[in-house]
């Protein structure tokens, strides 16, 4: 698992409205039981109301935001396969994240 690696959600509740998840933990602490994850959740699902705080992407021909305020710590062991990275959009990522601890 690498740091903004998405993978799909396993979730059958919730698969339909966030299809994705983005890994936001750094490869350093690999070795916990839990990685921080941010939903990334379809347009059609919500409408990202704040565009610094949820930053658009496509994936796999989905646009979905990331929805920063919902980011959470997943066990491993429910983490679905790897379908891609988001390395190339780290700085809007981590702006969002910083938008959202610091308000700037």
């Amino acid at each position: 698992m690498a740091q903004l690696d998405i993978y799909a959600n396993r979730d059958k509740d919730t698969l339909e409205e966030i299809p994705f998840l983005i890994d936001v933990q750094h490869e350093l602490h690999r070795g916990l039981k839990t990685r921080m994850m941010i939903p990334l959740v379809c347009m059609e699902a919500q409408h990202a109301e704040i565009a610094k705080l949820c930053p658009v992407f496509t994936i796999q021909e989905r646009t979905v935001f990331a929805s920063i305020p919902e980011m959470a710590a997943y066990p491993v062991s429910e983490i679905g396969s790897k379908v891609e990275n988001l390395g190339s959009e780290r700085a809007v990522l981590f702006d969002a994240i910083d938008f959202l601890m610091h308000g700037f």
